[in-house]
C-alpha cells in the first residue's frame, strides 16, 4: 500500500478512537439505576411522604389560619394541604362535612379524624396530620373581662388555639395591685344560661406552683380581683 494511504489509514483509526472512548466516558454505568423519588415533582412541592411528616410543634394546639398535611394511607395518595377555617375546621375526603380541630394537638385531631372515618367509611384507617406552619397572624376567639385589684382591668382578648388560665390572664394584665386578695379570685362563668362563681387560689399558684388549682378561662368569663383588708 502507498505510503500516503497508510498515513490516511492510522489518522481516520486514531478518530474513531476517540469518540468511541468519548461516548463510554458520558455514558452512565450500567448498574446504576435512577433513584425513585420526587424526580417529577416542582420545587417547593407541598406534598409530603407519609413517613416523612414532622409536626412544627407535636404539643400546639391548633388554631384558624395554620396550615396542615393530612394524609390518609388506605387512600395511597400524598399528602393534603389544609388550612384551619376561621371556625377552626377543615375539610376531609370523604367525610361529608368539616372536622373541628382548633384547640386540639395535631394527634388528638389526627385521632378524631380516624374516629370519623372508622364510623361510616372505614374499617380502619390511618391517620397523619402535621403542622407545617402557624398562622402568621393571631386569630381572636373570645374575650374575657376583668375587674377589681389588677394593674390592666376591662376586656382581653384570647387568641385562638392558646389556653389561658386564670394566673396567667392576671399576669397579662399586669398583675395584682398592692391592696390585692390573691388568695380568692373570683371568675364567674355562663354555661346554658346558668351562671356559676367558682374561686382560684391564685397566690398558691404563682408561689408554690400549685398548677392543679388553676383554671383555663373561657370565651365570657368574668375574673374580678376583691380588695384584701389585711395586707399580707
Amino acid at each position: 500500500m502507498p505510503r500516503h494511504l497508510l498515513v490516511t489509514a492510522g489518522f481516520v483509526i486514531t478518530l474513531l478512537s476517540i469518540g468511541v472512548t468519548g461516548l463510554a466516558q458520558s455514558a452512565p454505568p450500567r448498574g446504576e439505576a435512577m433513584r425513585p423519588g420526587n424526580q417529577g415533582a416542582a420545587a417547593g412541592s407541598y406534598f409530603l411522604p407519609a413517613e416523612r411528616m414532622e409536626s412544627v410543634d407535636p404539643d400546639a394546639k391548633l388554631g384558624p389560619g395554620d396550615f396542615l398535611t393530612v394524609v390518609i394511607e388506605e387512600d395511597r395518595e400524598p399528602g393534603i394541604p389544609k388550612v384551619v377555617s376561621a371556625t377552626g375546621e377543615i375539610d376531609v375526603s370523604p367525610l361529608k362535612g368539616r372536622v373541628k380541630v382548633a384547640g386540639r394537638t395535631t394527634a388528638e385531631a389526627a385521632a378524631e379524624i380516624k374516629r370519623l372515618l372508622e364510623k361510616d367509611y372505614y374499617y380502619s384507617a390511618s391517620v397523619k396530620l402535621s403542622l407545617d406552619r402557624r398562622s402568621a397572624t393571631a386569630v381572636k376567639a373570645g374575650t374575657i373581662t376583668l375587674s377589681g385589684e389588677i394593674r390592666m382591668v376591662g376586656p382581653l382578648d384570647l387568641a385562638s388555639g392558646d389556653r389561658l388560665t386564670v394566673s396567667q390572664a392576671v399576669l397579662k394584665a399586669g398583675g395584682f395591685s398592692p391592696f390585692a386578695n390573691q388568695r380568692k379570685v373570683q371568675v364567674t362563668r355562663t354555661e346554658g344560661g346558668v351562671s356559676k362563681q367558682f374561686y382560684v387560689d391564685v397566690k398558691e399558684v404563682l408561689d408554690r406552683g400549685a398548677v392543679a388549682k388553676d383554671v383555663y378561662v373561657q370565651d365570657g368569663d368574668r375574673i374580678n380581683v376583691a380588695r384584701n383588708l389585711i395586707n399580707f
